[in-house]
């Protein structure tokens, strides 16, 4: 009867080593959001429903180690507010970034940041697009920038009302 059970045990060990290591290879060269890029650009003029995919986006950490952020501010508080962000490919086409929006959820609704991996440090162009709510009319564009070069960088962008 022992036997039996150490063989078991040992046939169950097995069978779970090779799983995790399965587990393991099938989740290599996954675009996540600890090592993602941004997806490649078109070489063709998109259709106008393509949507290009970035890795997940990750709010700040509170205390970041490796990474930088981006940080849309607004000149005044817009409690509601919906941002985007969006980068453009090399025909000019603006894309939205499909992690990257929320509402303004910052200091007084006026400012909304977001993590960068160095994978993707250097990157661009993006812009962060506002809307008066989560889809509705658009208020504003921001400038073009470029993501962070460096761990604890701070890329802010302001969007100013007259």
């Amino acid at each position: 009867m022992l036997h039996t059970r150490s063989r078991r045990l040992f046939i169950a060990f097995i069978m779970a080593l090779a799983l995790t290591i399965i587990f393991i290879l099938l989740g290599q060269g996954q675009g996540t959001a600890a090592g993602g890029g941004l997806p490649p650009r078109p070489t063709t003029s998109p259709t106008p429903t393509t949507t290009p995919v970035i890795p997940t986006a990750t709010p700040v950490p509170a205390t970041p180690t490796h990474g930088a952020a981006i940080r849309l501010h607004t000149s005044e508080p817009m409690p509601g507010a919906w941002t985007v962000v969006q980068w453009q490919n090399e025909h000019g086409n603006w894309y939205d970034v499909v992690g990257w929006r929320g509402h303004l959820d910052e200091g007084q609704a006026d400012m909304k940041t977001w993590w960068v991996y160095p994978a993707n440090y250097g990157q661009g162009p993006f812009r962060w697009v506002l809307y008066a709510s989560e889809g509705g009319k658009q208020v504003a564009v921001s400038d073009s920038f470029d993501m962070p070069t460096r761990n604890g960088q701070l890329i802010v962008v302001e969007i100013e009302f007259p």
